[in-house]
């Protein structure tokens, strides 16, 4: 693929698990001779394994001292990533009962390679991986996982209709073995973070509609902060944006939140942003001062995509009409809500924020019922053992900075008069 002027790349670290264990052990002990007789390498190996990773970091790792080898600052970042990585590859293989007192989780993790990892991953079931990676043939991605199936002494893969699949266990090591191997190019990140001028990466999932909105203000503020930071935006619904995040293919979320029963996610809300319904300008039901969930009756909806939060609280709302709406047009574009609710006499429901951000120059009004419960939270969410780099503490300090603004900024949601608890649900016979 070509590649344009300016094109900002992203470092990655391709050495092998096995000269990373080196380049721990140099750390720990402080001598490349020892380092080297404890991972069965020849000195001169080590060394060369070393001058390569610091090629890859773009930084020096080790300083000699009178009293022997020693982890420069950036050598001492990258090794807290490393020592992670090791701990999380050998936590996995201990959970998933592959490793015994013949094949310690130590002494296995360092035989898995990058490729075999790179391969169970492209095997596995919404693994996200088309391929065990670039110019990679399907048989030397099945070759490759067959390999580590061999190294761990453990079945990972079982037959399919499309050549071979994943087990249980295959595929659940695979989502953790991606997690793990990330820890050293957030390595990299932690390291150029100590220079502005430098290049991390942060891959940001984003919700439709608050969660685009937020975080577009956000980037522009980084950017100009740090010109060389990779950024990459993935959009979906709560739920594709979770899987993801879980198989380390984003580092963090953010958008309305939701329940999610799993103990791998932690969520943060920052602000909570209450839901209007909105319609077109002039709309019968915008002359009126006061209304009650019965005088939605009759009108059909754009309704949120099934999935999101606002997909919970919509049915929720509805759920006390006589007569449910039709809703049979779906979507969680801005623009094509307001395009819809603005040509016809549809009813939508957005965020208060939303609605006030992009109002269609006039062409929506919000209705005077509410307040619409559940209301939700914009906020963060990431995975449990996640330990962000500086760029990524940069990032949610802002988002926080930025829910503040919108929390000062948001008047106060209507409520009818005759029902202050919220939207009045009328009995019907």
């Amino acid at each position: 693929m070509a590649r344009w002027a300016g094109e900002v790349t992203v470092r990655t670290v391709s050495s092998s698990l096995r000269h990373l264990r080196a380049f721990q052990t140099v750390a720990r002990m402080h001598n490349l001779r020892k380092a080297a007789e404890a991972v069965y390498l020849t000195q001169p190996a080590v060394t060369l394994a070393i001058a390569k990773l610091e090629e890859q970091v773009g930084a020096q790792l080790f300083e000699r001292r009178s009293r022997g080898t020693f982890p420069t600052e950036a050598g001492e970042l990258l090794l807290q990533r490393v020592d992670r990585m090791f701990d999380q590859i050998e936590g996995a293989l201990d959970r998933l009962q592959i490793s015994s007192p013949a094949n310690t989780a130590a002494s296995l993790a360092e035989r898995i390679t990058r490729p075999q990892a790179r391969a169970l991953a492209a095997i596995a079931p919404g693994a996200g991986a088309e391929s065990g990676g670039k110019g990679i043939t399907r048989a030397s991605t099945f070759r490759a996982a067959r390999e580590l199936e061999r190294t761990l002494g453990i079945a990972l893969l079982t037959p399919a209709s499309n050549g071979l699949s994943t087990t249980e266990v295959g595929r659940e090591l695979a989502r953790l073995l991606a997690i793990a191997l990330q820890e050293v190019d957030s390595g990299i990140n932690d390291i150029a973070a100590e220079d502005e001028r430098q290049r991390g990466q942060l891959r940001i999932g984003a919700m439709p509609l608050s969660g685009s909105f937020v975080v577009g203000p956000v980037l522009n503020e980084l950017t100009s902060r740090f010109p060389s930071a990779h950024f990459e935006i993935r959009t979906g619904d709560h739920g594709h944006l979770v899987r993801a995040l879980l198989r380390g293919e984003i580092d963090l979320i953010v958008g309305l939140l939701r329940e999610v029963a799993d103990e791998n996610v932690v969520q943060e809300p920052l602000v909570t942003l209450p839901y209007v319904v909105v319609a077109r300008r002039n709309h019968p039901l915008s002359r009126r001062t006061t209304l009650t969930l019965a005088d939605l009756e009759g009108y059909d909806w754009v309704a949120p995509n099934p999935g999101t939060a606002r997909r919970i609280t919509f049915e929720h709302l509805v759920a006390g009409l006589r007569h449910p709406p039709l809703a049979n047009i779906q979507a969680s574009s801005l623009s094509t809500v307001r395009l819809l609710v603005s040509g016809s006499d549809r009813l939508g429901l957005l965020t208060r924020f939303e609605f006030e951000r992009d109002k269609g120059n006039g062409e929506l009004v919000d209705l005077p019922i509410g307040p619409i419960e559940p209301a939700h939270a914009l906020g963060i969410v990431h995975r449990a053992d996640w330990v962000p780099s500086p760029l990524h503490r940069h990032f949610i300090e802002s988002l926080r900075r930025q829910a503040s603004l919108i929390s000062g900024s948001l008047p106060v949601a209507l409520s009818a008069p005759d029902c202050p608890g919220g939207v009045r649900r009328e009995a019907h016979a």
